[in-house]
């Protein structure tokens, strides 16, 4: 029988790496201006009935020019977990939207700004380079699990995009002119792969991946983001909220298909991180009318139903009991905004 290398060796991390390396979908995570990548525009998305808007995110109709017929104008901004959903109106966002139209009636729209594996430094560009010019009433930004695991499986450089060293690899190979046409191999498909997984090893030795200083980087990296936005959000014209979205590691006791949704080292490490993003939420002042962080990590932590369908993705009673926390937090922040 061949031997086979053991899991922590640089042949195993490979080959996890190769079958994660379709998850560099150019229709999910399509390069867009300032904020790395959203959905490819216009593009049908992989395996489903919906298509992305004119601006890379699963709305019916992308947010414009603000119209005299929207009476309330909510923008949410997150990663992944926005998306799940087989129609609009089964996302949270849209599950939020039905919501606010019961409440405030027809004109209250809201715009789901969801991007697959959006770390929250990309969450900002995305406020602060396009959305600030649409009038939103509301900003909420539902995040914080990517700039916790994302750095443990891809880019290990805290606060980073997921797939910056890809695309870091790609531009080297194609770009650097002090390259002969001698110096540059012909790059097959298994080449590229090679390439790219190389510099991903290079960075993670740099870096001391996985190390409690590179943990606490990664913690580092989150506050002086969450901070940033703070300072940024007086300027924004409309209250910005951040959410700390939950987690099955906040859960209590998983049932049924929770149990056994990633690793015994990967969960630990998952909880250790979060413990210490409550603590950067504490340390936060949120009393500002512009800005406030709160925690819902542990929104699902009492309740004895399967809601998760991995670490952060839940199911559709998941996602409507999202909803209303946000629902919520839009009535909280428009009770105690200042008028313009």
């Amino acid at each position: 029988m061949a031997h086979r290398p053991p899991d922590d060796s640089a042949d195993a991390r490979r080959r996890k790496f190769l079958q994660s390396f379709q998850n560099f979908d150019a229709n999910s995570r399509f390069p867009a201006p300032y904020v790395q990548f959203a959905g490819k525009p216009l593009t049908v998305a992989g395996g489903q009935d919906w298509r992305y808007d004119a601006l890379g995110y699963r709305n019916d109709v992308h947010a414009d020019t603000r119209p005299s017929s929207e009476t309330l104008r909510v923008f949410v901004v997150g990663d992944s977990t926005l998306i799940d959903g087989q129609v609009f109106a089964d996302t949270v966002p849209g599950r939020l939207e039905t919501g606010l139209k019961q409440a405030h009636g027809a004109g209250a729209r809201v715009y789901n700004f969801g991007a697959v594996s959006a770390c929250l430094n990309q969450m900002i560009a995305l406020v602060t380079t396009r959305l600030m010019d649409l009038q939103p009433d509301v900003i909420l930004i539902v995040g914080g699990a990517t700039d916790i695991f994302q750095p443990w499986s891809f880019d290990p450089r805290a606060g980073v995009p997921y797939n910056h060293f890809a695309n870091e690899s790609l531009y080297d190979y194609f770009f650097d002119p002090r390259k002969s046409a001698e110096d540059t191999v012909a790059l097959s498909y298994d080449g590229l792969q090679a390439m790219i997984f190389n510099r991903l090893e290079n960075l993670r030795a740099l870096t001391n991946w996985q190390s409690e200083i590179w943990e606490w980087e990664v913690v580092r990296q989150f506050e002086l983001a969450l901070r940033r936005l703070a300072r940024l959000a007086p300027g924004i014209g409309a209250p910005v909220r951040f959410l700390l979205q939950p987690t099955i590691v906040r859960k209590g006791t998983p049932v049924g298909t929770e149990a056994g949704t990633a690793s015994d080292a990967f969960l630990a490490y998952l909880d250790r991180q979060y413990a210490r993003f409550e603590g950067v939420l504490g340390r936060l002042d949120t009393q500002d009318s512009a800005f406030a962080a709160r925690d819902l990590s542990r929104l699902f932590e009492g309740d004895a139903r399967n809601l998760f369908t991995d670490i952060v993705h839940v199911t559709s009673e998941g996602r409507q009991m999202m909803a209303d926390r946000l629902q919520a937090e839009v009535a909280e922040t428009l009770g105690t905004a200042t008028p313009a």
